[in-house]
């Protein structure tokens, strides 16, 4: 069998579309090519918009007083 199949890379391993992936046996052939597209950025998603503005320490008010004066207080 030579099919085409869609899929991605998440870091460890290949994950085949769920439509494809229905058309493979066990122990099937297959040669996989990969595409360049050029690393590309993902779209931030809202929420990690927010996570990062909220990591940034944007919202943290320095006061000048070290972590130890502050605890003394």
């Amino acid at each position: 069998m030579l099919a085409a199949v869609k899929g991605y890379y998440d870091g460890t391993q290949i994950i085949v579309d769920e439509d494809d992936r229905r058309n493979l046996s066990i122990g099937d052939e297959l040669i996989i090519t990969v595409l360049n597209t050029g690393k590309r950025k993902k779209a931030e998603t809202r929420i990690e918009k927010r996570r990062k503005l909220i990591d940034s320490g944007a919202f943290v008010t320095k006061t000048g007083r070290s972590a130890e004066e502050i605890d003394h207080s």
